[in-house]
């Protein structure tokens, strides 16, 4: 049990939302951490179902679907079964998702993947599927409020037409407990911070300036958990001090344990 040793009363803060925070708080007990657990992000159905019910009552139309996340996959699936819809409706069409528990979240609701880039980004999928002829083609993506439609776009240029439909909300949650944290910080209190999704460093932001995060970095260190939010921290200013090649709980908190490893050996 090395990565125990490794993580042994190493403080990791934990940003996901409070609901999907428990896989990694898990992994980081299981190697010995001590989890901190900060939500900075909170997932909300849409303020309107309106574009997602009218694709619901036209799915005959898409031949295929596209989940990015695995909100995307729950609040879709979830409003697919209020509106007294089945899944036998789409095992006929293709489907392309962008990570592992992307796939897994699909494949719980009864479906199969047809499609999923070796690297968990939208522009990997993107490469993936410019393989395939896509003309004519018409794809259904229930996505969150946040995410970006370079996807869409991509797959437009290949010739398909894709509908974004917005399924559920990422907004700031309002009850964080910003006072403790503060003190932990600013008491060296936290080894690693980490960061699941661009919306979350973003709302850390919000909650603590740029002055006091560059102040905190000195004794903490940064991790993402993929490239994407990897850019948006260096777009910001900040050192992405972790990151693991797949983007994915276990491998983040294995990067974590690495880092931490060769940082005791340089001390």
């Amino acid at each position: 049990m090395q990565g125990a040793l490794l993580l042994r009363g190493k403080s990791i803060l934990i940003t996901r939302s409070a609901h999907q925070a428990g896989e990694l708080v898990r992994l980081v007990e299981e190697h010995g951490g001590i989890p901190v657990v900060f939500p900075t992000i909170e997932i909300r159905m849409p303020e309107s179902w309106e574009g997602c019910d009218h694709a619901l009552d036209s799915l005959y139309m898409y031949d295929g679907l596209i989940f990015t996340s695995v909100n995307g996959v729950e609040y879709f699936f979830r409003r697919l079964g209020e509106q007294r819809h089945d899944t036998n409706e789409l095992r006929q069409k293709s489907v392309c998702v962008v990570g592992e528990r992307t796939r897994h979240a699909v494949e719980k609701a009864g479906l199969t993947v047809t499609a999923m880039p070796e690297r968990f980004t939208s522009a990997d999928l993107s490469a993936k599927l410019r393989t395939e002829d896509l003309h004519g083609k018409t794809f259904l993506f229930p996505r969150g409020n946040l995410g970006k439609d370079i996807l869409a776009d991509n797959l437009r240029i290949l010739g398909a037409s894709v509908d974004s439909i917005i399924v559920y909300r990422t907004v700031r949650p309002e009850d964080a407990n910003v006072g403790a944290l503060r003190s932990r910080l600013q008491s060296h209190g936290i080894d690693v911070m980490t960061f699941a999704s661009p919306s979350a460093f973003q709302n850390f932001l919000l909650v603590f300036s740029k002055e006091e995060l560059q102040g905190y970095c000195e004794n903490a260190s940064i991790a993402v958990i993929g490239p994407v939010t990897a850019r948006l921290v260096e777009e910001c200013g900040f050192h992405v001090d972790i990151m693991p090649q797949t983007s994915t709980s276990e491998s983040l908190v294995d990067a974590i344990a690495e880092h931490l490893k060769k940082s005791s050996t340089h001390e």
